[in-house]
């Protein structure tokens, strides 16, 4: 994780706990970038505009985006633009509502930019909006004022707009959609986040931190073996990492021990099981059930019953579920801490450390 993702995801968890930063964990240039992006806007006030898939974490990005921001002392109030059909309670979800301003208004109600004074409001998939509140909103971000339904009193407001969508506004500003006016007051910010398939190799750190989580609420560690690791490596995430989460869950939930084979969660992709299971990676299912690393890789190595290949595949998997420390790999592989200094001169002097 980049020094700028740990230092949102140590106000995000004051806040709202570890799994709100999951979208932030990785190493890959494409997010390290959108994250020095959040960081420049942050001090802003104008709107921000995120696009990208379903699934890639628009809402905890906007989150990080107001944690980094002066207004994370306010509150973030987020509303879900498809919520509601009917242009009233849009636009009361919003604005809120005087009594007796249309059917159903039987009290006064607060909107969301009075919520969220002194915040930053999040409109989630705000290509949905209905197109009355959209007339309504552009007032708000041309003027800074609003006014609750059925209520002359006008309102100053101090909020930061944070919208998100995963549909291409330039395509719906150009019918009756959403108005054109109101995209390029949202677009003064615009920030594209990427698909998990962009990320490289982020989904491993994410599977590793989807485990931790789980293991921390449910006091069980598990470990995705060798061949499952090969299942997911080779999945495209159309579902990016929502689909990531819910992929590691279910194979965590289905698992009766504490290695998740392709079996426990492969009905989420849509494939066919792995092949039958290689040498090596049944080596690293014994180790992880408290097998002999000495006599199973070690003295195997040596004795030409494994190649560096093979150990190398092993040292991999082990690093990819360890954070890339050799010193967890050794607590991973049930090897003593006195061993360090051993494991690491045999890697070195064999030349098995993967590249």
């Amino acid at each position: 994780m980049v020094p700028l993702a740990r230092t949102v995801c140590r106000l995000s968890r004051r806040v709202w706990g570890d799994h709100q930063a999951v979208c932030l964990v990785g190493r890959s240039p494409a997010l390290t970038h959108l994250l020095e992006k959040i960081a420049k806007v942050a001090p802003f006030s104008e709107p921000v505009l995120l696009l990208g898939e379903s699934g890639t974490g628009k809402e905890l990005l906007a989150k990080a985006l107001y944690l980094l921001s002066p207004r994370r002392s306010g509150p973030f109030i987020p509303v879900n633009c498809p919520q509601f059909e009917d242009a009233n309670l849009t636009v009361s979800e919003l604005f809120g509502h005087k009594k007796g301003s249309f059917t159903g208004a039987i009290a006064d109600r607060k909107g969301a930019f009075e919520l969220a004074t002194g915040g930053v409001i999040f409109l989630d998939e705000v290509a949905d909006l209905h197109l009355s509140a959209q007339v309504m909103l552009l007032r708000t971000l041309a003027s800074g004022e609003f006014q609750a339904l059925g209520d002359s009193k006008v309102r100053r407001s101090d909020v930061r707009v944070v919208a998100a969508t995963n549909r291409p506004l330039e395509s719906l500003r150009l019918g009756d959609r959403f108005r054109e006016d109101l995209y390029f007051r949202l677009r003064y910010f615009r920030l594209q986040v990427p698909p998990l398939r962009e990320r490289g190799d982020d989904w491993l750190d994410l599977v590793a931190f989807t485990l931790h989580c789980l293991a921390t609420k449910h006091g069980v560690e598990k470990v995705f073996s060798p061949q499952a690791m090969d299942v997911l490596s080779r999945h495209r995430w159309p579902g990016n990492v929502r689909e990531l989460i819910s992929v590691v869950t279910m194979g965590y939930a289905m698992a009766e021990g504490r290695t998740i084979e392709p079996e426990h969660f492969i009905e989420l992709l849509g494939e066919d099981p792995a092949p039958r299971r290689r040498l090596e990676d049944e080596l690293v299912r014994q180790l992880v059930e408290k097998g002999d690393f000495w006599h199973l890789v070690h003295d195997a190595f040596l004795n030409r019953d494994l190649n560096r290949t093979q150990v190398q595949h092993i040292i991999r998997w082990g690093l990819a579920h360890s954070g890339n420390s050799y010193k967890r790999l050794l607590q991973l592989f049930h090897l003593r801490e006195a061993d360090y200094q051993r494991f690491m001169d045999f890697l070195r002097h064999h030349q098995l450390k993967p590249q």
